[in-house]
């Protein structure tokens, strides 16, 4: 217990002694406190003092600061944050117009130019965004007079804490120095314009060798891989180093710029080659500033090659000439406007045996011109003072006194005003030739005395052995008709075969000696190609009936309506090359094959080929089976004929456009390949009628009267006889003086007449006839003639003749004659007028049944007033207006149908489609050249109809 007590009393001593330990403690805290406090209070006193001078003293600076930011000529302002004006110095009104109070609280955009306030707005965020402490910027301002004042300021950011309290700027006016730039940027532009669009490579360095300025050209010429705008700053001593391998002569081109340099001279003019070829022009310019201060340079490079090469082209032409003049034989002298000589040149003296001295000085007329030339050089120098060049032929008195013949060729001299100072004169020594012309002159006339003599000679052969002939051939083809015994038949067919051999052999040098005269013309008309070709077919295979031989025909599929082109001679070509194949096959067959080629531009080109399985042709005698009188024998086989059959085929197949060409090889036979254009054919409008055509044709003949002028007995039996066959009527004159006689007296519808003949020849009758009042004046004359070499067919047309016909001939071929010049305005059983088989019968009759007098009105009016027409219907296509050829084409088109002219009918509905539709040029162009070519051959058959229509 007392234990507890004793610690009890312990305790509480000690926890009184820690209490007055603590009070200890608080009465020390509590005097530093109060020290503290006292030491503060002093402290207070003294910073209340210092603010009070500070303040006094920031009041005194801001006066001073105020009173400088008012006499500063800038402007100084402050915005907030936001834009909006929070100071502003007062010489805002000096150079803006407005008062400080005008700009307080406005936002800065209200005065700044449209077209500016956005980039400012994206400036200031910008500036404040990067939190840049000071930048620069331009921009316009609308003064308060409503003037642009451009205003460069320099801003800084006004910073407290972190936070961007405001913006200062110092703001001056720059419209000065604004305005220069602009002109200045505007003489820039205008000069890198000019320069850019130069016809010549343009680079200006600056005094220290770099390029400050080029254009694309010069780039282009140097091959420069860079634009012009990259050039700048280049180093042009590098860029010379790179591009010297571009020169003829690079090192000489390094020197020649370091030279132009170094002396600072101005060039201009100086020519370089290019390896490329290209000369170049160079143009050095130094730039001087007030005349002293080097500033840099210009160099200018024209391509100057196509005057290069002009210039070098005409030195070249002038040296030339030069030299041909020294070395031709030719004499010039010039003369004044008073005919003295003022220069001779050497080949000049040489000619006439003068020196220069001797002729300058004199007068040239007086010297050298005998007198009845004078008058020539009087009329020349007239012609000379005119400013008129020209050539004349006179004679020359030499020195020795002879005589020599010159052309002369004189000019005019004119001087660098272009006024007349005289006259030169090239004369040529023309004595030779003139000897020549007159030996030319005489062989001339032999050559048509000779040429004449060979046309007689033609002539009379072709008559004494045609006329003969003719009788013949016709005798035999009427001993046919008088049912002859089979011995006789083979007779007559050995007479016939002979007949047609020796025709064939006539005619074959008959025809190439028309053709080497160029007397033969394509006639273009439709015909049944296809039948055609199986008509040669018919014929060979009746020739060949005895014989091996098969003739095979194969046509294209696309051959099957009317083609137009010459089908006579289409036919005389197939009959040379099957006959030609027949010759040489002992067997197997002779192929014909036709096929289109090609079609274009309205043509459609069609390739024939002839083979055979004969003999062939050795490929060393290819080139000569064209040849005149050429004949390839590679067998020994022995053929009758002249050699001209395929050198004649040649020339027809070249004459209508076409090419032919031959494939051969020994033992198994030749194949010939000819292509010939052909226009197609429309379809007729008259339905073909295949009965038997030769019985109507005689029967249409039935009431035609027909004089027979002939002076051969044989030839006279054989024309009557064929008309006595056919039942028409005839007269016999045996003469031109008769047949003159009988056509006075009586009306004929036909005159057959004979050229060749005693008293009066065919040509005088038929004038005669024509020019003497007769019932026959307008009766066709048909000639009938063996002479086929002296243009007989010309001649009987210019004597009055209506048609030709060639002996020997054939009864189809006079046939076909009369009935184109029967009477054709006779009524038929049906009481229709029968017109010309040319035209479309059935819708003229349809037409003008008997009513002639209305047909010959309108013929008449057709042929004077539509024809001249159609043959504007050209003019209109070349000068492609289309509205006026559809509606020519329209007005006109139903007028061929009044004369019969379907077909024409028809190829103008298709002008007047294309026309108005589907305009192709060439094709129209090639359509109306077309139908003009149609138009003038019909024409003849539609005046020979409107003559027959009017005698009735």
């Amino acid at each position: 217990m007392e234990e507890d007590i004793d610690l009890l009393k312990r305790r509480l001593v000690r926890e009184k002694t820690a209490r007055l330990q603590a009070e200890a403690i608080l009465e020390k805290k509590a005097l530093a406190l109060y020290n503290a406090n006292e030491q503060l209070l002093h402290l207070n006193e003294n910073l209340e003092q210092q603010i009070r001078d500070k303040l006094a003293e920031l009041q005194e600076s801001e006066q001073r600061y105020r009173q400088l930011i008012e006499s500063v000529q800038d402007i100084i302002y402050k915005i907030s944050p936001n834009g909006f004006f929070t100071f502003v110095s007062p010489v805002v009104e000096k150079i803006l117009g407005y008062t400080q109070s005008e700009f307080l609280g406005k936002h800065f955009t209200e005065f700044i130019q449209a077209g500016y306030r956005i980039s400012l707005i994206d400036f200031y965020q910008s500036m404040m965004k990067q939190r840049q402490d000071s930048t620069y910027n331009e921009f316009p301002v609308v003064a308060k007079d409503g003037s642009i004042v451009w205003i460069g300021q320099t801003v800084r950011l006004i910073v407290v804490d972190g936070h961007i309290e405001e913006l200062v700027a110092v703001a001056r006016d720059v419209s000065d120095r604004k305005l220069a730039e602009t002109e200045l940027e505007t003489t820039q532009t205008r000069l890198a314009t000019l320069i850019t669009n130069l016809q010549s490579g343009v680079m200006v360095e600056d005094e220290n060798g770099r390029v400050i300025l080029a254009n694309q050209l010069f780039c282009d010429i140097f091959q420069i891989p860079l634009t012009a705008d990259e050039l700048i700053g280049y180093n042009c001593y590098e860029a010379r180093q790179q591009v010297k391998s571009l020169f003829v002569q690079p090192e000489a081109f390094v020197d020649r710029m370091n030279e132009l340099l170094a002396n600072r001279k101005a060039c201009v003019g100086e020519e370089i080659t290019m390896v490329n070829g290209r000369t170049m022009e160079l143009d050095y310019i130094p730039i001087f500033l007030d005349d002293h201060q080097y500033m840099g340079h210009l160099w200018k490079y024209t391509d100057v090659t196509e005057k290069y090469l002009a210039r070098e082209l005409i030195r070249r032409s002038e040296e030339k000439y030069r030299g041909i003049m020294n070395n031709m034989e030719l004499g010039l002298f010039e003369v004044d406007n008073n005919q003295i000589i003022v220069r001779s040149y050497e080949r000049c003296c040489k000619m006439l045996g003068y020196a220069e001295e001797e002729m300058v000085g004199k007068n040239a007329s007086e010297l050298l011109v005998p007198a009845e030339f004078r008058n020539v050089v009087e009329r020349q120098q007239t012609e000379r003072q005119k400013g008129l060049a020209g050539s004349y032929e006179l004679q020359l008195i030499k020195k020795d006194g002879s005589r020599i013949w010159v052309l002369v060729s004189g000019v005019p001299i004119l001087d660098e005003n272009g006024v007349i100072v005289g006259s030169m004169g090239i004369h040529y020594d023309m004595n030779e030739r003139k000897q020549l012309e007159q030996e030319l002159a005489k062989a001339k006339h032999f050559a048509e005395e000779a040429q004449e003599a060979e046309k007689q000679f033609f002539a009379n052969m072709s008559h004494e052995i045609r006329t003969p002939l003719n009788a013949i051939i016709g005798m035999s083809h009427l001993l046919f008709d008088t049912q002859p015994s089979t011995q006789q038949r083979e007779y007559i067919d050995i007479l016939k075969t002979s007949a047609d051999f020796l025709h064939s052999l006539i005619s074959d040098l008959l025809d190439m000696t028309k053709i080497e005269a160029g007397r033969i013309e394509v006639h273009a008309r439709p015909f049944d190609l296809a039948g055609l070709l199986r008509s040669t077919q018919k014929v060979f295979e009746m020739k060949l009936h005895d014989r091996p031989i098969s003739v095979n025909v194969m046509l294209d599929s696309r051959i099957n309506d009317d083609f137009i082109g010459d089908d006579v001679m289409l036919n005389q070509i197939l009959m040379n090359l099957v006959g030609n194949a027949e010759k040489f096959t002992e067997e197997g067959q002779i192929q014909i094959i036709a096929k289109v080629k090609k079609e274009e531009a309205g043509r459609h080109w069609i390739e024939f080929t002839v083979s055979d399985t004969g003999v062939g042709i050795p490929d060393e005698k290819l080139d000569m089976v064209f040849q005149k009188f050429k004949q390839v024998n590679p067998q020994g086989f022995k053929h009758k004929g002249t050699g001209l059959g395929l050198a004649i085929t040649k020339e027809l197949v070249e004459i209508q456009g076409g090419t032919i060409s031959v494939w051969s090889q020994i033992g198994y036979g030749s194949t010939f390949t000819f292509v010939l254009p052909y226009g197609k054919a429309l379809p007729s409008a008259e339905p073909s009628k295949t009965t038997d055509k030769q019985l109507r044709i005689v029967d249409e003949l039935k009431t035609c009267n027909v004089l027979i002028v002939e002076d051969n007995l044989m030839n006279q039996t054989y024309i009557g006889s064929l008309l006595n066959k056919w039942n028409v009527p005839y007269t016999m004159a045996s003469d031109g003086k008769q047949a003159v006689e009988k056509a006075k007296n009586k009306q004929f519808d036909i005159i057959l007449m004979d050229i060749q003949m005693p008293i009066m020849n065919g040509y005088e009758a038929t004038v005669a006839i024509r020019s003497t009042h007769n019932p026959n004046q307008n009766t066709p004359i048909i000639a009938l003639t063996a002479s086929a070499m002296l243009d007989n067919k010309s001649v009987a047309m210019e004597a009055g003749m209506n048609d030709f016909l060639t002996k020997p001939f054939e009864p189809a071929q006079l046939l076909t004659l009369l009935q184109q010049f029967a009477p054709t305005t006779q009524i038929e059983s049906e009481g229709c007028i029968l017109f010309d088989k040319a035209l479309d019968r059935q819708r003229l009759s349809e037409l003008y049944g008997t009513d002639t007098g209305y047909a010959a009105e309108m013929f008449a009016m057709f042929l004077v007033d539509i024809v001249p027409d159609i043959r504007t219907l050209p003019d209109l296509c070349q000068e492609q207006k289309w509205p006026e050829l559809a509606s020519a084409a329209h007005r006109l088109k139903p007028t061929l149908g009044m004369v019969g002219l379907s077909l024409l009918e028809e190829k103008m509905r298709q002008l007047e489609y294309h026309s108005r539709q589907d305009i192709n040029q060439q094709w129209l162009e090639g359509h109306c050249h077309d139908l003009m070519e149609e138009i003038d051959k019909v024409l003849p058959i539609l005046e020979t109809e409107l003559q027959k229509l009017s005698l009735v």
